[in-house]
């Protein structure tokens, strides 16, 4: 059975203001988790979304308009995984043992069910709670917000 991509419940209660489906910018909860994800990829924040409070399964596969971007969101996975263990690309057994324990080519997803959906949902949650400090309060404007979350996420990515 394949594991689901998850968000907290606390997410759903802070971008509230930000309906889901009803504009061209937000059309899925996978928009919500990617905006998550990316901001735990830059910032190498992560942590077990369950731990921190409920989470709700909301897919078990990457949506129609991230589908041409999965390998990309995959790569910036082990990317970040291997920064974090410290592990250098030219230490090819190590790369390789935790590129297998990441990925399975034969999943939909192309994640191993146990490690690879399970890191990528602790990078959504981590980000997300980067981005709730950083912001401070909940968005109320999609526009704002996306202006302030591209300044956070180049801040993080510059290492400022």
């Amino acid at each position: 059975m394949a594991k689901w991509f998850k968000l907290r419940e606390d997410v759903y209660e802070w971008f509230s203001n930000i309906k889901v489906g009803q504009t061209q910018q937000v059309k899925t909860l996978f928009d919500l988790y990617y905006l998550c994800l990316m901001m735990g990829l830059a910032t190498k924040s992560k942590n077990n979304p369950s731990e921190r409070c409920k989470c709700r399964d909301f897919i078990d596969y990457f949506v129609s308009d991230y589908q041409s971007q999965q390998n990309l969101i995959i790569g910036l996975l082990i990317r970040a995984e291997l920064e974090n263990l410290g592990i250098s690309l030219d230490e090819k057994d190590a790369t390789k043992k935790q590129l297998s324990k990441l990925i399975n080519p034969s999943s939909q997803t192309n994640l191993d069910d146990e490690d690879g959906i399970d890191k990528m949902n602790a990078y959504a949650s981590g980000g997300f709670d980067y981005l709730r400090e950083k912001f401070g309060s909940k968005p109320y404007h999609l526009e704002d917000f996306l202006q302030r979350y591209v300044k956070i996420l180049r801040e993080a990515i510059d290492g400022r």
